[in-house]
């Protein structure tokens, strides 16, 4: 009997260690799209478009991430973000490497978002093949 629940009490806690690693894992992603959210608003590498479509993705990621992550780690995240872009734009080092991280950090949001929404990333559709 205490052998099962010495096994019992080991799975909780493996669980318990998975479910951390995975809020871990959710929160860095959550951290590199707000990276190139702030990034973009301060180097403008996006189009109009783009840009409503990235706004767009980041509302429907946390919109479901409310559900699964507190609001203060959230919070948190976004306010690193905010602080790690908050230079003027004339203070901004604007350059190719921004522009690529940008550019990775608005598809991984649009891949992210549709996952989330229950949809296939782009690019793995089989529909129409």
């Amino acid at each position: 009997m205490l052998a099962l629940l010495g096994g019992m009490a080991g799975s909780t806690v493996a669980a318990a260690r998975d479910k951390a690693a995975e809020e871990a894992q959710t929160l860095q992603r959550f951290a590199e799209v707000m990276l190139a959210k702030g990034r973009n608003e301060q180097c403008k590498v996006l189009d109009e478009a783009r840009t409503r479509q990235l706004d767009d993705d980041v509302t429907a990621i946390l919109k479901k991430l409310e559900k699964r992550v507190s609001p203060q780690k959230l919070l948190g995240v976004a306010l690193n973000a905010t602080v790690a872009t908050g230079a003027p734009e004339s203070a901004a080092n604007c350059d190719e490497a921004a522009r690529q991280s940008v550019e990775a950090g608005s598809e991984q949001a649009r891949t992210w978002a549709d996952e989330l929404r229950g949809r296939r990333s782009r690019g793995n559709s089989t529909q129409g093949k």
